[in-house]
């Protein structure tokens, strides 16, 4: 049996190395996302030595894009969990604190939006906006994926409300920011990182989804998403503009996956 603790300590080293690499993939890139090396003679060249990936249709280095697409993949995803955290617990902290009518309706608000099929809800939103930035793209996933995060920090900000510490502190008087800031967020940490662990897992490949149908980072942009389009019509016989970022979606989202239920675990523990 694998030992849990190696197991997150591979999926750590392997989340980084990923982040990493996506970080610095416009430097380690041989060729330009978008260089087209010979219209006639390099398109649709198999993996080889001088192109590892292959090349796509239009006789660009798939390497190279999928090193630059990461950097533009990861980054919505963090951004998106940045805005998906902001809001879920800035929901979840208010109607943990104003209790009574105000949590209910803050909480059934919440639940309404669950109800909503998150896929669904992005296509229309961006089917109905048009073309998108990255930036607006971002902020679209991240606004749709808030409600976990503060179902999550309501229930946590009430067992940390109900402590004897926090009802001395409020039994004195301390004000209600100075209490948020050095004592709830600080107990909100591991509620945070295990929601934020998860979301991120989520944000990669529904941008990739999006992105593949068209609805998300449009060409010339590279994205892992939209890479995998290029093939979409000869899976079979262009099958490395397919594997080589399917592989990066899937390897980056295990170790989330499996990075955040370690986190998970241990918040249960502490509990």
């Amino acid at each position: 049996m694998r030992h849990p603790v190696r197991g997150t300590t591979s999926a750590v080293i392997l989340f980084a190395a990923v982040t990493a690499v996506a970080v610095a993939g416009p430097w380690l890139a041989p060729h330009g996302p978008n260089t087209q090396l010979d219209p006639i003679a390099m398109a649709s060249l198999p993996p080889s030595l001088a192109h590892p990936f292959g090349t796509d249709t239009f006789s660009r280095d798939v390497l190279s894009r999928v090193l630059h697409g990461g950097r533009l993949s990861l980054g919505i995803a963090a951004l998106a969990v940045t805005v998906a955290l902001s809001l879920g617990t800035l929901v979840g902290s208010v109607a943990a604190r104003l209790g009574g009518i105000a949590d209910t309706l803050l909480m059934r608000l919440t639940d309404a939006a669950l109800a909503f099929p998150r896929i669904l809800v992005l296509l229309l939103l961006v089917a109905a906006s048009g073309p998108l930035d990255a930036f607006t793209f971002a902020l679209l996933i991240g606004a749709t994926g808030w409600m976990t995060t503060a179902r999550l920090v309501r229930q946590e900000t009430q067992r940390l409300l109900a402590t004897e510490h926090l009802r001395g502190a409020r039994v004195l008087g301390v004000p209600w920011p100075s209490l948020l800031r050095r004592h709830l967020l600080p107990g909100l940490l591991p509620t945070l990182a295990a929601a934020g662990t998860i979301a991120f897992a989520a944000a990669v490949p529904l941008e990739a989804g999006l992105s593949f149908l068209g609805l998300g980072v449009r060409p010339p942009q590279a994205s892992w998403g939209n890479i995998i389009t290029g093939a979409e019509s000869q899976v079979v016989r262009h099958w490395w503009m397919v594997l080589f970022p399917t592989l990066c979606i899937v390897v980056t989202v295990f170790a989330a996956n499996v990075i955040a239920e370690r986190i998970s675990t241990d918040r249960r523990a502490r509990q």
